[in-house]
């Protein structure tokens, strides 16, 4: 039996309306095959015409529940054959909604963000939802370019934007090595007050950050620690050209 890839089942489905752009395609191709085979279960912020569910269904043929959530209320008129496909209408970030979509699963492999592309529902979601993604799953944040436009809480030199967020979360993942020079709660003052952090990052439990041509994808440690760099191995016997044994600032001896 075929096994088509997310690319080939967007570019020649029927019936709902799907909106991807090509890089996304080829890009989910590369990070969910891994997860093709596993009861997954996925959350989408915003489907407006809902394709992409029955884009997921088709391609997860394991996957256990497929939910979209979408604050139009049009989209209670979306009704799908595969019982997997459930749709929330709302705002993902009120309680109601929240509510709705912990009650169908309360953990997810993978949860998409193409809801409203503003910087704070942006951080809202990510916030909210990060939490429930299960170790090692993917949260991802489509057409972040978005977050480039005044009009979107974004811009280039916009410092509270959900970019520059993303951004300084880069240093977290390194916390190691800049740990005795100031906390993590410090360095994100611009986006929380300090009792405000969220606790997953202070645990650790950012594992990875990608960015992509409108794209983030953040990675769900396996275990929370913010000692990531791991053991040092130095193998062989033959130190021909420099004598092995320094180690880096941080860096587990």
């Amino acid at each position: 039996m075929e096994i088509k890839s997310i690319d080939t089942l967007h570019r020649t489905k029927t019936g709902k309306v799907s909106d991807k752009w090509a890089s996304y395609l080829i890009y989910y191709d590369e990070i969910f095959r891994p997860l093709r085979q596993i009861p997954i279960s996925l959350l989408e912020i915003g489907v407006q015409n809902g394709g992409s569910q029955e884009t997921w269904a088709e391609y997860f043929k394991e996957g256990q529940i497929f939910i979209g959530c979408d604050i139009d209320p049009k989209c209670e008129n979306l009704h799908y054959t595969d019982p997997r496909i459930k749709i929330v209408v709302g705002d993902a970030n009120t309680t109601p909604a929240f509510q709705k979509i912990t009650a169908l699963s309360s953990r997810f492999d993978i949860v998409i963000d193409d809801g409203s592309h503003t910087s704070h529902d942006i951080m809202r979601s990510f916030i909210n939802y990060f939490p429930l993604v299960k170790p090692s799953g993917i949260f991802v944040i489509e057409d972040s370019c978005c977050l480039y436009m005044d009009s979107y809480g974004g811009g280039l030199l916009n410092e509270q934007s959900a970019y520059a967020f993303f951004k300084r979360l880069i240093d977290v993942i390194n916390f190691q090595f800049w740990r005795n020079d100031v906390s993590i709660k410090s360095y994100l003052r611009t986006h929380f007050d300090l009792h405000q952090i969220p606790q997953f990052i202070l645990d650790g439990w950012i594992d990875s950050i990608e960015f992509r041509n409108s794209m983030i994808t953040i990675r769900k440690a396996v275990t929370p620690t913010h000692e990531k760099l791991g053991e040092r191995i130095v193998v062989g016997t033959d130190a021909l050209v420099q004598t092995w044994g320094g180690k880096l600032p941080g860096a587990v001896a």
